[in-house]
């Protein structure tokens, strides 16, 4: 018999304050933040390497707002309607994950430190949920990577979330792990090494403190050293491509096994290859599960940036996955990381376990 899941009943408290902009419900029954589009110029200069958002945020409440958004800014989160959320997961018995792998994309370029903090504050209660949300006895690992593909010189501009750079210096400041490891912890594709770790494993019947001291304090040291050419998708493709086994043996796992891939960035994402090779590289890595249907995608963003057509590629990447992406500003108040990293996404993993078939 199927097995049911009561999912979070934060998700019914956050409904009324959400209007789902887009006619119905995901896969999981949580719909893709939309971010309002912005028109005015916006011009960013890197020192050496980053940068701000861009123009249209709101500097006395930290978030841009739109008419269903909190009058505080931040993200606003379309959660479905009750009975696409709460009333249950009906997969089990002959469904049910085993395990889950959550890789955290993080910008490491000058201008992240506060939002890396944010979201290392709100990994606790995000860690909370998905343990409400899983089955005793689920695995976890949880590992890093950074949008960093350059070690040296980077300084660059953007306006209108489009790099100022020309498409050979953009390919100047790529170096895929195939040509070589430049030797920068979470780098290319590679998993940030914390604490001798590269990532973290847990089970959601262990004591989660560990796991969210060891997350907290990486999320952090991941610094602001890397290149400004933020490079996500590129970032979470390479992480599971076999030319970093060397580093990242033993994080994804395959048959019975969700992936969720979240990215935190401020920036345009500058990768220079077609998303679909970085989406590819993902897929492979879950052929027997069953590809893109066993991965969800999420991230925190830059609100002037991401529905901007001049920046399609982050957008492109996140949409790209077995349900609508959730997504929510990074410059909103820290407070609504939560929204993001919290209840809403530990539940679109539990629903998603539900739904893709055990190991053999």
């Amino acid at each position: 018999m199927p097995r049911s899941r009561l999912l979070p009943l934060v998700l019914l408290a956050l409904a009324p304050a959400c209007a789902d902009d887009s006619g119905g419900t995901g896969a999981t029954g949580v719909s893709p933040t939309t971010l309002p589009p912005t028109t005015s110029p916006a011009t960013t200069v890197d020192p050496d390497p980053t940068t701000t958002t861009g123009a249209s945020t709101d500097s006395a409440t930290g978030g841009a707002t739109s008419a269903s958004a909190s009058t505080s800014g931040g993200p606003k989160l379309d959660v479905g309607s009750p009975e696409t959320t709460a009333a249950s997961t009906t997969s089990g018995g002959d469904k049910g994950c085993t395990a889950v792998d959550l890789l955290f994309v993080i910008d490491n370029s000058p201008s992240m430190g506060k939002y890396q903090e944010n979201l290392g504050a709100a990994f606790p209660s995000f860690v909370d949920a998905m343990f409400g949300a899983l089955p005793p006895g689920t695995d976890l690992h949880v590992g890093i990577t950074t949008t960093s593909f350059f070690v040296g010189n980077c300084s660059e501009s953007t306006v209108n979330c489009k790099s100022q750079a020309s498409d050979q210096e953009i390919l100047a400041h790529y170096d895929p792990p195939t040509d070589g490891d430049n030797g920068e912890n979470g780098g290319q594709g590679r998993l940030f090494e914390h604490d001798g770790k590269s990532f973290f494993a847990a089970n959601t019947s262990d004591d989660p403190a560990a796991l969210k001291g060891w997350f907290t304090a990486a999320a952090i040291a991941a610094g602001e050293t890397g290149c400004s050419f933020e490079m996500a998708a590129a970032g979470a493709g390479w992480a599971a491509d076999p030319a970093n086994a060397a580093t990242n043996a033993g994080f994804l796992r395959d048959a019975g096994a969700v992936l969720l891939v979240f990215v935190l960035s401020d920036e345009p994402d500058k990768s220079p290859e077609p998303v679909s090779q970085f989406v590819d590289k993902l897929a492979a890595a879950k052929q027997v599960c069953g590809g893109i249907d066993c991965i969800l995608a999420a991230g925190l963003v830059s609100d002037f940036c991401y529905d901007n057509p001049a920046d399609a590629t982050l957008k492109t990447f996140l949409e790209s996955f077995s349900a609508p992406p959730i997504t929510g500003f990074i410059d909103g108040d820290p407070n609504d990381y939560a929204m993001v990293v919290g209840d809403a996404l530990a539940g679109a993993i539990g629903q998603k376990c539900d739904e893709i078939e055990p190991p053999a």
